[in-house]
């Protein structure tokens, strides 16, 4: 066409050189008459409320995601229909699921993803002789939905289905859930339909960071409390809904494995306190190895656990007893260390020579109870330092002996998934027979440790560094100067000082060794707290004695460190001055 289209051009042109348009009429039609015209661009716009009765189109429920924001899943089920443009995976009995894109027209305007999604009926595809996805069906879907990444609008993963193909569909009973209530507070717990929405902020496979309290009624048990294993599985609703939130190898009262007890009973009201997680983003549950049964039937406590902590529990106010600290430490992750300092309050069982006080390590390990006796309860305190959070050198100090009330104050950890302790050199003791300071007998009354650090004639130890800036606010710098004594470990080139960006980063120790109480130098600037922009200035290496003088961060919470480009080296060798070479 596009050939006799340039023949006929051509022609014209060539008779238009010859006589005057006025005065001989065309021979035959202008070619650009047959020329079909650009079709309109067809703007659909949105309609329907998402509801049963009135399914969004695709403009539609892509106007709602604009409002929900990116990665923010539809708290409740939402219908959409349109016309299948393309089948990416059509529904198989392997995974029962399909994947297909819809729009509001078959020329694709609009798009719309069901993303692995069930068959008619909210089920699994489990028949091959079924009416299987085509392009060209006009389908409604149901299900959560969610704008991905901000760039794919979406169903959520297992958490839709088809309701219709060209009008055939197969009736589901609707979904009942209760109006969401509670704060997951021991003393306002959640309800199922309030811990679901809780998890619907955190995304798919996001473990809460802090227990949670659930309360709802048992509907099914999966796994029954028994001493083998001493844990229970069971799943939750609201009286009167359907909506399910499971319980997941939970522990038994008192957050103690089961020995012996009441059983669990359908019906039975029950209170489940651990973290949660929406397990591949359709099961929401206590995350394994972290929830307990807090309460059946109004009986809370287990034989003698005492109470459990709540989220208010372990500050200086309300310590913590050594049976709620082992309680709290049971719901954390294994060797997963806490972001804050606690305060566990008890009474010393026993310390053995072994583990006192000494100069050569400065910490002491024991464990304390609520009496001073040795329990199921008790609570282990490991590698501890002493009054003032500072390692223990002076043998004239006193040292705590069984029997003596302390106050313990730093960070926790499950270690190994089993044993509930205080975090090595990483607590302190706050008080001793109620007292906090320091003096030349230990008895208390003294100076305190307030200052230390403060000054370059009373810096801290590298130990003594970290421990400091273990009590602050993860990320949260220091608005005052600190000096850190210590030897260089190693500087490698790449962290060595140069004049691109002027700052060092290394470790230091008391004796130039590497070790666990290491302090970590980052970004430090040079002598005289400029960059270094000479290259015949000395450079630090390792073995050298360092002053560092600057502000100090918890980094992530979990990281001493010195703050970026606000530290410098105080004295290098003794010099407090850039020297040449």
């Amino acid at each position: 066409m596009k050939k006799i289209y340039n023949i006929l051009m051509a022609a014209a042109i060539a008779l238009g050189t010859f006589t005057s348009c006025e005065d001989v009429p065309m021979p035959f039609n202008n070619p650009l008459d047959y020329l079909e015209p650009d079709p309109e661009k067809v703007v659909i716009e949105p309609a329907g409320d998402g509801t049963k009765d009135s399914p969004f189109n695709v403009a539609g429920v892509l106007a709602y995601l604009e409002e929900l924001g990116p990665d923010v899943e539809s708290t409740k089920d939402i219908y959409v229909t349109g016309v299948v443009t393309s089948v990416k995976e059509a529904f198989s009995t392997q995974y029962g699921n399909a994947q297909f894109v819809i729009s509001d027209t078959d020329e694709g305007t609009n798009q719309f993803t069901f993303y692995r999604g069930l068959y008619l009926g909210n089920k699994k595809y489990n028949n091959e002789n079924d009416v299987n996805i085509q392009e060209e069906d006009v389908v409604v879907i149901c299900g959560k939905i969610v704008n991905y990444r901000g760039s794919t609008p979406e169903t959520v993963q297992n958490k839709a289905y088809v309701v219709s193909i060209n009008g055939k569909g197969v009736e589901v009973p609707e979904s009942t859930t209760a109006e969401a209530k509670g704060t997951g507070t021991q003393t306002d717990p959640y309800n199922v339909a309030g811990v679901l929405n809780y998890l619907n902020t955190l995304g798919a496979d996001v473990t809460s960071a802090d227990q949670v309290y659930i309360k709802g009624k048992v509907k099914t048990i999966t796994e029954q409390f028994g001493t083998q294993f001493g844990n229970a599985t069971f799943t939750m609703i609201d009286e009167g809904y359907d909506a399910v939130f499971t319980a997941y190898r939970v522990l038994y009262l008192g957050n103690k494995k089961y020995t012996e007890g009441d059983l669990l009973n359908e019906g039975d009201e029950v209170i489940v306190c651990g973290k949660v997680v929406n397990f591949r983003g359709n099961t929401p549950e206590t995350a394994q190895n972290t929830g307990y049964l807090y309460s059946l039937n109004g009986k809370t406590g287990g034989g003698g656990g005492g109470d459990t902590p709540t989220t208010n529990g372990g500050t200086l106010d309300n310590p913590f007893t050594p049976a709620q600290a082992n309680a709290y430490i049971a719901t954390l992750a294994a060797d997963t260390e806490t972001d804050k300092d606690f305060y566990i309050k008890g009474k010393i069982i026993e310390i053995t020579d072994k583990n006192q006080f000494n100069t050569q390590y400065g910490n002491c390990s024991f464990y304390i109870s609520d009496d001073g006796k040795d329990k199921d309860d008790k609570f282990y305190v490991f590698r501890t330092l002493y009054l003032g959070n500072v390692k223990y050198t002076d043998d004239s100090w006193a040292l705590p002996k069984a029997g003596d009330e302390v106050i313990i104050c730093g960070k926790l950890v499950n270690y190994k998934g089993n044993t509930p302790e205080t975090s090595a050199n990483k607590s302190y003791i706050y008080s001793l027979n109620g007292k906090t300071s320091l003096d030349d007998n230990g008895g208390g009354g003294g100076e305190t440790t307030a200052d230390k650090g403060t000054t370059a004639d009373a810096p801290f130890t590298p130990a003594e560094a970290n421990a400091f800036i273990a009590t602050l606010e993860g990320d949260k710098t220091t608005e005052t100067d600190y000096f850190i004594k210590g030897k260089i470990i190693e500087i490698t080139d790449k962290n060595q000082f140069n004049t691109q960006y002027g700052n060092c980063t290394f470790y230091i120790s008391d004796d130039g060794t590497d070790k666990d109480d290491k302090f970590y130098v980052f970004r430090t600037l040079y002598l005289g707290n400029v960059k270094y922009s000479d290259e015949s200035w000395t450079l630090p290496k390792a073995g050298d004695e360092v002053v560092i003088c600057g502000k100090l961060v918890n980094y992530k919470g979990n990281t001493p460190e010195t703050s970026a480009n606000n530290s410098y080296i105080y004295t290098l060798n003794g010099k407090s001055s850039a020297r040449k070479r």
